[in-house]
């Protein structure tokens, strides 16, 4: 138990006292941000229910504030049905917030799977996963007010920086609770298919897609307004095994899709079990985002604990502005297991004499 007090105390501070963008959210570590990346995840392990966050943080080096984005999960498998099929469900929580003006993003979602094992062992397994929940932006400046019209947004046409506070003593400019702030409801879906191969190498392939209703989030910003939010296709697959007692692999790729822009990354890991015994094992690798940056890799699984690390080196044309100083992540989960100890009855031997 302290180690999940632990864990909630971590998590409750990286949410509570974070701020990020406003674009859609994306993770260079997005298996370890199952929930959002793909629904069909939910209650796609083995234990009693599992925790966990991830942070992002980008672009400090460009703009004054940085994107930063935190997001916290959990979820569990909880009632099995015939034997080998399972439902689970669960809970996603995050916020985005960005740069001067302060473009905030929070979603709170719930999901639900449905777990169809396709053999008798339930080595191969197919889920279908659904998330219901609601999205708020808000536009707010924290200081001096962000307020638009017809000069500002020359204003930003022209300046070659795009985070600028703009400020115009003329009330008719200023933002009312009615145009600085929107909500609206949110339905993804995901299907999952999972196989244990063999005692060493398993491998998932999924596909998920959000914003199915393209949610409007307009925001009447002196008649210039945002357009829906767009349909996203994300599609995903890894594969893990063990090359020897000591030595694993985990190549892993993602796809991204939401009109107009789209994103590929592909990682390889290398793994050494440090302590087979205390499932102690260290993790690092190497990825990249193509047309966008390289990206360094590191984990560390303790147990029923894992996390990782980060690092995206920006080798894109915005490298002449950060120095190619690109964002980091670092996001951990724990799978919580809560067994009943079995009631062995004792038995008394009486030899035969």
């Amino acid at each position: 138990m302290k180690i999940t007090k632990t864990l909630l105390i971590f998590l409750s501070t990286l949410f509570g006292g974070t701020a990020l963008h406003a674009q859609d959210l994306h993770n260079t570590l997005f298996y370890m941000n199952p929930l959002h990346m793909n629904p069909a995840f939910t209650g796609a392990f083995e234990g009693t229910y599992r925790i966990g966050g991830i942070y992002r943080d980008q672009s400090r080096s460009v703009v004054k504030r940085a994107y930063s984005t935190p997001a916290i999960f959990i979820d569990a498998p909880i009632l099995m049905i015939a034997k080998r099929h399972w439902i689970g469900v669960g809970g996603l929580m995050f916020q985005d917030q960005s740069g001067s003006g302060k473009l905030t993003t929070q979603g709170i979602q719930i999901s639900g799977s449905f777990h169809l094992a396709l053999d008798k062992k339930s080595q191969n397994v197919l889920t279908l996963g659904v998330t219901y929940g609601s999205i708020t932006r808000r536009l707010k400046d924290g200081k001096a007010g962000l307020r638009f019209g017809d000069e500002a947004l020359e204003h930003i046409t022209n300046e070659t920086s795009y985070d600028q506070t703009i400020s115009l003593d003329d009330d008719k400019f200023k933002l009312n609770d009615d145009q600085s702030k929107a909500s609206f409801k949110d339905i993804n879906a995901g299907l999952l298919f999972k196989s244990q191969m063999s005692k060493t190498t398993d491998f998932n392939i999924g596909f998920s897609t959000r914003h199915i209703t393209t949610p409007g989030s307009d925001y009447n910003l002196s008649g210039t307004q945002t357009p829906d939010l767009s349909m996203r296709f994300i599609a995903h697959a890894q594969l893990n095994t063990a090359l020897n007692d000591k030595w694993s692999l985990t190549p892993e790729v993602y796809y991204s899709n939401i009109s107009p822009a789209s994103q590929f990354q592909a990682h390889t890991w290398a793994g050494y079990m440090l302590k087979p015994e205390k499932r102690i094992k260290l993790s690092a690798g190497l990825g990249y985002r193509f047309g966008d940056s390289g990206q360094v890799l590191l984990g560390l699984d303790y147990g029923d604990v894992k996390a990782a690390f980060a690092y995206d080196i920006t080798l894109s044309s915005l490298s002449e502005a950060n120095s190619r100083q690109g964002g980091f992540e670092i996001a951990v989960y724990y799978i919580g297991k809560i067994f009943k100890k079995p009631n062995v009855k004792p038995t008394i031997l009486c030899p035969h004499l």
